[in-house]
């Protein structure tokens, strides 16, 4: 029988939820919008702080719920997947990317619905939710953006997006337009865009350094290198903005600019762990070295892990460029091959 208020199982179960709080905290809910250390492409990912709460029986329930409710709002064939670190549990899931802020959404209703099952108290309604999310999601989504994506997927070039603006192709043969003023496939001059080369530039240590290098070596060749850094975005010999751009905002600002025809994308740890990469493809991608920095931060405790981060560009490039002389690299390198 169901406890009422003020009733022995009522108070049972208050005190069971008042003891999972303590034990499970949601620490961060964020949409990762290109290739993570979780998953190939967007999606959304919930961090968990444990305290004494079995990993294990919380990734299965967490399963089950974010299962229920994504087939509940039409998304049945979305990617699950978790990770155990040092401080907690990340838990993410595929979304289509125009509508992650309604994936964060799913994610933490599931989440919230789990730590009810958790501790035995009341669950979260299930319909009356999915009705919600089927109703943010319709809200979220944009058909033009869609068909554009895969108007560019057809014809084998970038599509990237933000919150403000959607392009396809890169640099000489990009075209850009703000997201509420997107065209019809059909209106596209498709035969103006092309993609251009582009490679990740990551690491420890060098990474402002190597794409600068790389950028000298670019202008020898006569071709006008676009680089974003810690330092600045610059085109050619042009600073066209300053300050730290080794995010994927930088990497897309570099990417969109017409005046691009070799892209050298210094690409920091926190931007992909936090959002993922810009591009879902790249011709190189470069590690410069793994070394002790920033670690326990963002669910990376030790330098296996960082390789793992940094590693992320691998998803993308299709030639991976590692630095022999570093043990873990070494390593890393020939469980690759």
């Amino acid at each position: 029988m169901r406890g009422v208020s003020g009733s022995p199982a009522r108070k049972r179960t208050d005190r069971a939820a008042d003891r999972l709080d303590q034990a499970m905290k949601l620490a961060d809910s964020r949409r990762l919008t290109g290739p993570n250390l979780l998953l190939g492409g967007p999606g959304a990912v919930v961090e968990v702080e444990l305290e004494g709460e079995s990993p294990a029986e919380v990734v299965e329930t967490w399963s089950k719920r974010v299962t229920q409710i994504l087939e509940a709002v039409g998304w049945p064939d979305a990617t699950l997947a978790h990770r155990l670190h040092r401080g907690g549990l990340t838990l993410a899931v595929s979304a289509p990317l125009d509508a992650l802020y309604a994936a964060t959404e799913v994610n933490e209703w599931a989440l919230d619905a789990a730590q009810a099952d958790l501790a035995g108290s009341e669950e979260g309604d299930l319909e009356e939710a999915a009705d919600r999310l089927r109703a943010e999601i319709q809200t979220e989504i944009n058909p033009r953006h869609r068909a554009i994506l895969q108007a560019a997927a057809e014809r084998g070039v970038s599509c990237l997006s933000d919150d403000d603006h959607i392009s396809v192709g890169l640099g000489t043969g990009s075209i850009t337009w703000p997201v509420q003023e997107l065209p019809t496939p059909e209106q596209v001059d498709w035969q103006s865009v092309h993609d251009i080369p582009v490679a990740l530039v990551t690491g420890t240590n060098g990474k402002s350094t190597t794409v600068r290098l790389l950028a000298s070596i670019v202008a020898a060749a006569g071709k006008s290198a676009g680089l974003c850094s810690t330092d600045w975005i610059r085109v050619g010999d042009e600073v066209v903005d300053q300050g730290d751009y080794s995010g994927p905002g930088g990497a897309r600002q570099v990417l969109r600019h017409n005046g691009v025809e070799i892209a050298l994308l210094e690409t920091a740890r926190g931007g992909m762990l936090r959002r993922g990469l810009a591009v879902q493809r790249a011709d190189v991608g470069l590690v410069t070295n793994i070394a002790e920095d920033h670690l326990g931060e963002s669910g990376i405790y030790d330098l296996e892990e960082l390789a793992q981060a940094k590693l992320i560009v691998h998803q993308a490039a299709r030639r991976l460029v590692l630095n022999d002389e570093d043990p873990v690299l070494s390593r890393r390198g020939l469980e690759l091959n």
